[in-house]
């Protein structure tokens, strides 16, 4: 279980990366659509093909942080009760918070268009506590001394 949650972790840490990715495509694509000539407007906006370059983004961005990236991380949430990782509930709920507050500020920032900057730090922490979140499931070992290890000190 403890495999299962690591991926779990990283799937939320991996998917912040491909909402970053997507956004940025979409972003630059549209930018270059721009530089062509191309004139955004509300009907551009409601058209089913608008044939803006990197719209696609947008729609991965989209299902990646409206539905993919809340399902893992309710999953690691709930397989976190029995992996039986030394604070591993914590951090799983953590996630779901992050989780939680990044949906709810994407679509807060199409209303409020300054909350898209929190938007952007939060999904810095989310992959942050992600990844520790993985992490945690390492096991380390101390290190041993030199005479613990049945080696004896050379004079």
């Amino acid at each position: 279980m403890k495999a299962t949650y690591r991926v779990l972790a990283y799937l939320v840490a991996l998917g912040v990366v491909v909402q970053a990715a997507a956004i940025a495509y979409a972003s630059f694509g549209l930018g270059k659509w721009i530089e062509d000539g191309g004139v955004l407007d509300k009907a551009t906006m409601e058209s089913e093909d608008s044939g803006i370059t990197g719209a696609v983004g947008l729609t991965v961005h989209s299902v990646a942080g409206g539905m993919v990236i809340p399902v893992v991380a309710l999953l690691l949430l709930g397989l976190s009760f029995f992996a039986k990782i030394p604070g591993g509930a914590l951090w799983a709920g953590i996630v779901v918070v992050l989780t939680a507050l990044q949906v709810a500020l994407g679509y807060l920032s199409a209303a409020v268009v300054g909350l898209g900057v929190l938007h952007g730090i939060i999904a810095l922490a989310l992959f942050a506590v992600a990844s520790a979140a993985a992490h945690r499931t390492v096991t380390r070992t101390p290190p041993q001394h030199a005479a613990s290890a049945g080696r004896a000190d050379v004079a």
